[in-house]
């Protein structure tokens, strides 16, 4: 009985990692947001905030770290990629009271996280932010939102993380 149910556990054990590793690839997909960055309004000069975006537990989650650069603003977000249901998850909470919980996938190079919130009156929010890696390794972030449903959207956050250069 002793061997069956160590048999039993070497088998699950060696399931268990070689399926993890016929996924790592999907925790590598956002690794091109890793870094330290200066976050400047899209195409401007002007430094809106900072951002420290690191990978943490393994290698398996994503934690940024933001705080604006004219006001208190500041928050942080847990990213992760989740096996089961094959999406990215992004868990975002910050000094105005926001929690945001959006999942979606990494679609012709964006990663592209969405949600839709359900509001009183039988109204809604949706929001979706994309990443995209630029060619000279800066990150484009946009988040939209919608009040209609997806119909039409208004870009609430552009922005581009550029590397903090050591003097």
């Amino acid at each position: 009985m002793l061997k069956q149910i160590v048999s039993i556990f070497f088998l699950l054990s060696f399931s268990l990692i070689s399926s993890q590793k016929s996924i790592d690839h999907k925790y590598a997909e956002f690794n091109f947001w890793i870094g330290e960055w200066n976050v400047y309004k899209h195409n401007t000069d002007t430094i809106v905030g900072k951002s420290k975006i690191e990978a943490i537990i393994d290698n398996k989650v994503i934690k940024e770290t933001y705080h604006a650069t004219t006001s208190k603003f500041k928050g942080t977000s847990l990213n992760k990629y989740n096996p089961r249901t094959d999406q990215w998850e992004q868990f975002w909470v910050d000094n105005s009271g926001l929690t945001l919980h959006i999942t979606g996938n990494l679609n012709d190079g964006k990663m592209i996280l969405e949600n839709t919130i359900n509001l009183q009156k039988n109204n809604t929010l949706s929001n979706k932010i994309t990443w995209q890696q630029n060619d000279d390794k800066t990150v484009r972030q946009i988040w939209s939102q919608s009040k209609d449903k997806g119909k039409t959207w208004k870009v609430i956050f552009d922005g581009d993380y550029k590397p903090i250069v050591d003097n």
